[in-house]
């Protein structure tokens, strides 16, 4: 069922990114309307989606595994936001020879990654 849930949502994310464009580029820095304009584009931007996607995926299923095998909260957190940030610079130095690296996909994957890591020890 859990193999089922990560497929799914992976699809998911995967056919969204032929349905959503990336918004046009400002060229006035200097603006506020610029750094409002930058921020939106970030939020709405299909590939930073998917990396923060990618990375809340990984952490969050390594996350409940280890916390699932050792009861210990703060470990699961810490090897779970490390397992996802290692997938997420793992693509950015792949990037770096094959790609287009940026350094606001590694923002991506750090709130991803955190996100997974400490909604999987949320209790009720």
């Amino acid at each position: 069922m859990r193999w089922l849930l990560i497929c799914i949502l992976w699809s998911s994310n995967i056919a969204a990114q032929s349905l959503m464009p990336n918004p046009p580029e400002m060229s006035e820095p200097s603006s506020i309307a610029y750094v409002v304009s930058r921020t939106q584009e970030f939020a709405v931007s299909t590939d930073k989606q998917l990396h923060m996607a990618g990375c809340f995926m990984i952490s969050s299923v390594t996350t409940s595994y280890v916390y699932n095998r050792t009861a210990d909260k703060r470990k699961a957190i810490l090897i779970g936001f490390g397992a996802g940030m290692i997938a997420g610079i793992a693509k950015e130095v792949y990037d770096l020879g094959y790609g287009n690296p940026e350094l606001s996909d590694i923002l991506a994957d750090a709130i991803g990654s955190s996100l997974g890591a400490v909604s999987i020890t949320f209790t009720f």
